[in-house]
């Protein structure tokens, strides 16, 4: 077994000059008094450099020296790799004396900061993962907002995501492959851009560009989503939001991760798979379901007191005010009633005695008319009636809320009554804060008032599987099924119940049924080519995987993960015998995640077999050990490749310790059996022939192997 840590950083890559660009640039100014610096990756995946440079850049890679431009005060530094040029620094401006230094001193600055760059790397680098670090982030957090301060146009929002993947395992090793399965599965999901760290203890930081608390909030629901069906235990997600802030006080990057760290403690208590955005005083006031402030609810319960039948209203203008001509606007069409509670200049209560739900409709058309004629701002309003079903009359402000926010989806100048469908949406609102709880609440109340609400049926399932209660969630989806046989969401969401509990057969059926009704739903077509694969239907999965990359990469859905579509793809390829195919679509996984060491293990076994270099293909099969040794495939594709290349030493260390893991690996032991039969140790191969056959009394090529040693 290999220790399951890695402190080798390996050399520097183009790709790390575009990982660390932020640190490497700010330490290329600690070295050179310039105006700008900027770092130029050279790659094959980086394309051609930029046309001005080419001229410069031939010069380097025929003298490995510095090029020098005095006139325009342009230095270009070769950065290295070990030995091979893995890209420029280019230098411009700043002091003059700098252009004239000597070429001998010039060079030595070339290895120098290339040596840092390296050693920036590695003291980035989590050993455990093999991911970026805690150091890293408040780098990019750091850089973060030096550029908000720097900026003169506007914003781009991002936000600071920690995630939580608690290993309970009973020691350090278990621990470790945990976290090390979680990185790789998150790498595989997220893809580089996303900025991935590991922070220590199964806490992964993201810091994702260009996306507010709101989209962020979307994604991580996503998320949390495919770890739970990856059949991890736990996930939960703190969300803080990093612009804007203000660069200049004092640890602005360690007050972030504090919010972020915060929203993760809420989180926790809100369910094994949920998440919580850091709320500011700002975001309390405008929640959409706000408290009614104590003086308020006192008028109204005098309002209401002693009555058996009314309507209570809360009207909210849909433009933020710049006067009081909204309230100026209620006075003059209803004096000074009683009945008008003013809250402020955008929103009031409206107490409306007598009337129901449908009298309280046509009263209101007609206030509309009126408020119409007299002219202003559009508003919108929620009604809430009594009685109605249980409701107490100290909830129908709240209700208000909720149906006034239904009413939204209307769009400005609308309304909407209190209904089943409005705890749909106030359910919706607390799933995508993380409020798991309250989210099945209100989703439970709503089920009360139309018990064959399909919507909010799927809405109860899908929180129940993230509560991990699959039996009310099973049954959420098979009544919601009973309704509407050809629902989508209830077909998928039941498929992967059915998967958890191993009912195998009938998760294919439930997705085969969702594909006749929706063929174009990426998160359909890859876990459906994944189970054909697991179910040895190599040729179907072919065929939804590559229906699948083709979406993912017309980037029109949303859904899917190119590199685990990709690796999946290639397993069916493989099995195929389309090599060539199957040798794409692992390079294309590798690219995507370096630490996938299922793509890399297979990858390797093809190279050897399709002879494309038996050192690539023992390189790549020993990178797979390295990174997960507890598989005992990797262990057999690299005897495999090491029996190709003739060491039986080393593939007779391999395959005894994937024979360690598992036992019943019948092609090792006959792969091991083949070995031994060569170093003239019958008795040692007839042994292992046996114990295959124990396992497996029909496996032919053990009968074949035992039989031609008698």
């Amino acid at each position: 077994m290999t220790i399951p840590l890695l402190f080798a950083a390996g050399p520097l890559t183009p790709a790390d000059l575009r990982r660390f660009s932020t640190l490497f640039t700010k330490t290329a100014f600690d070295f050179f008094p310039c105006e700008t610096a900027e770092l130029v990756p050279l790659g094959e995946e980086e394309g051609e450099p930029p046309v001005e440079l080419r001229d410069a850049l031939e010069q380097i890679r025929d003298n490995h020296l510095p090029v020098v431009d005095t006139q325009r005060q342009e230095l270009l530094l070769p950065i290295w790799g070990g030995e091979v040029l893995c890209g420029l620094l280019v230098i411009q401006g700043g002091e003059a004396e700098l252009y004239g230094m000597p070429m001998v001193w010039l060079d030595e600055q070339s290895h120098i900061i290339s040596r840092e760059f390296y050693l920036l790397k590695q003291s980035c680098q989590d050993p455990a993962t093999g991911l970026v670090n805690g150091f890293h982030l408040r780098g990019e957090l750091e850089a973060l907002g030096q550029e908000e301060a720097e900026s003169s146009g506007p914003l781009v929002p991002a936000t600071l995501a920690l995630l939580e993947v608690y290993p309970r395992t009973r020691d350090a090793d278990r621990s470790l492959r945990y976290i090390v399965r979680a990185g790789s599965c998150l790498a595989s999901m997220l893809g580089e851009e996303m900025h991935l760290h590991h922070l220590g203890a199964g806490i992964f930081g993201l810091l994702w560009y260009g996306v507010d608390m709101e989209q962020a909030r979307q994604f991580g629901e996503s998320l949390l989503l495919r770890l739970k069906r990856e059949n991890f235990v736990t996930a939960r997600l703190g969300i803080t939001t990093v612009t804007p802030h203000d660069p200049k006080e004092s640890g602005a990057p360690e007050q972030l991760l504090e919010q972020a760290w915060q929203a993760l403690r809420t989180a926790r208590l809100r369910g094994p798979f949920s998440l919580c955005g850091h709320v500011t005083a700002k975001d309390i006031e405008s929640h959409p379901f706000r408290k009614t402030p104590e003086s308020t609810l006192r008028k109204l319960r005098a309002l209401y007191r002693g009555k058996s039948l009314f309507s209570l209203v809360l009207l909210r203008m849909d433009q933020e005010p710049a006067s009081n001509h909204f309230s100026k606007r209620l006075r003059t069409l209803l004096g000074q009633e009683k009945s008008l509670v003013l809250l402020n200049q955008r929103e009031a209560f409206l107490f409306l005695d007598g009337l129901d739900g449908e009298a309280a409709r046509a009263w209101l058309k007609d206030f509309r008319d009126k408020m119409e004629s007299i002219g202003g701002s559009s508003f919108s309003m929620g009604v809430a009636t009594f009685p109605f079903h249980d409701f107490k009359k100290s909830i129908l402000p709240l209700n208000c809320r909720k149906a006034l926010q239904h009413a939204t989806f209307s769009g400005p100048d609308s309304l909407a009554v209190f209904d089943a469908v409005s705890l749909n949406i106030s359910g919706d609102v607390y799933y995508n804060e993380g409020d798991l709880v309250k989210a099945l609440g209100e989703y439970r109340q709503g089920l009360l008032l139309e018990p064959g609400n399909v919507n909010i049926l799927n809405s109860m399932g899908v929180v129940s599987i993230q509560l991990n209660r699959p039996k009310a969630a099973r049954a959420c989806f098979q009544k919601a099924l009973g309704i509407e046989p050809r629902n989508f969401m209830a077909l998928f969401n039941l498929g992967f119940i059915c998967l958890e509990g191993d009912e195998v057969a009938e998760a294919l059926a439930l997705w085969e049924r969702a594909l006749a009704v929706d063929g174009e739903h990426p998160d359909l077509l890859q876990h459906l080519g994944m189970l054909y694969c697991r179910q040895g239907r190599y040729g179907e999965a072919r065929e939804v995987l590559e229906r699948c990359d083709g979406l993912i990469k017309k980037d029109s859905p949303p859904g899917g993960e190119p590199m685990v579509v990709a690796r999946w793809l290639g397993r069916a390829c493989e099995a195929l015998g389309e090599h060539a195919l199957a040798i794409a679509a692992y390079q294309r996984a590798v690219s995507g995640n370096p630490r996938d060491a299922g793509s890399l293990s297979r990858l390797g076994r093809l190279y050897a077999l399709e002879k494309q270099g038996h050192d690539i293909a023992l390189a790549l099969c020993g990178q797979a050990v390295e990174l997960d040794g507890s598989t005992p495939s990797h262990w057999y594709r690299l005897g495999l490749v090491q029996a190709m290349n003739e060491d039986q030493d080393g593939a007779m260390e391999s395959l005894a310790e994937c024979l360690r893991l598992d036992p019943r690996q019948a092609e090792a032991a006959l792969l091991l059996g083949g070995i031994f039969e060569q170093q003239a140790r019958p008795g040692k191969a007839r042994k292992l022939y046996g114990k295959v056959l124990r396992y497996f009394p029909e496996y032919a090529p053990a009968q074949a192997a035992l039989a031609a040693l008698s």
